[in-house]
């Protein structure tokens, strides 16, 4: 696997996303914000109308059938330029894997052009509608609608277009990651792994938890277990012989992990 996409699958299975306002505006024609910061994300897809955006130092005119997206803490304004305002969805919401914003490490472009303006759309009323409903279980769906919505927004940029963060720990985490990939059918230490990044092991079990919202042990098993997965449907390996290549090294307990972790024995896993 690219280690992107690699550390990208990583913190997509630990996001949390909460969303903070949602909307379907006809902007006014005092619109208007000059160099502010937010703490949350934003996410305008302009249906009607001009205006003006600028993200940093990059200055925009949005076209109808585009889709802007603005991080929190970067410097923003925008304004009405003309009667014709814009009429846009619009959200507000945070991405984070515990206290760190996913976008905070990748960096995507400003901008898209919708070429599916349906599915946008439809996405944009399901979240509208749940989010005003204000029930218990509309907060969920909210939720599982936002995560769709960025679903589509990763899949519309090519992957070569997301850019990782000159975050030195985004570096340290491909280190580890892809050194676990390449090795899951050996031991690993904890002893190793902090090795990798000359870290003291007990500094890097903290940083590994603050970035991927579990142990190093724990995301160890998780892999094992995938990998595992793979090797039940895609060979005829004996189960001593998945045990050996991931790691596991015990038949009876990778059995035990895994149909505790599962739900199903290996067996009745490759059988399904």
């Amino acid at each position: 696997m690219h280690d992107k996409e690699l550390l990208m699958k990583n913190f997509f299975s630990h996001l949390n996303v909460d969303v903070k306002m949602v909307g379907y505006t006809k902007c006014p024609i005092d619109w208007c914000d000059i160099e502010y910061r937010p703490e949350y994300n934003k996410i305008y897809f302009i249906i009607d109308g001009e205006g003006w955006l600028k993200i940093g130092d990059r200055e925009y005119y949005p076209q109808p059938g585009q889709l802007y997206f603005m991080p929190s803490g970067e410097l923003q304004s925008y304004s009405s330029i003309s009667p014709n305002t814009f009429l846009k969805y619009w959200c507000h919401f945070t991405a984070r894997i515990n206290n760190i914003d996913i976008f905070n490490i990748l960096n995507i472009p400003d901008f898209l052009n919708v070429t599916d303006k349906r599915e946008l759309n439809n996405l944009f009323q399901r979240l509208l509608y749940y989010y005003g409903k204000g029930t218990p279980y509309s907060i969920l769906k909210t939720r599982g609608i936002m995560l769709e919505l960025l679903a589509w927004l990763f899949e519309q940029v090519n992957i070569r277009d997301i850019n990782l963060q000159s975050y030195s720990f985004a570096n340290d985490l491909l280190k580890v990651l892809k050194y676990i990939e390449d090795n899951l059918s050996k031991d690993i230490t904890i002893e190793q792994l902090s090795n990798i990044i000359h870290f003291h092991p007990n500094y890097f079990i903290r940083f590994f938890r603050d970035h991927m919202g579990c142990s190093p042990i724990q995301y160890i098993n998780r892999m094992r277990l995938e990998k595992a997965k793979n090797l039940l449907k895609a060979t005829n390996l004996s189960i001593k012989e998945i045990t050996d290549l991931t790691g596991f090294n015990d038949a009876s307990y990778f059995s035990k992990k895994f149909k505790k972790d599962i739900g199903l024995s290996p067996l009745e896993y490759r059988n399904t």
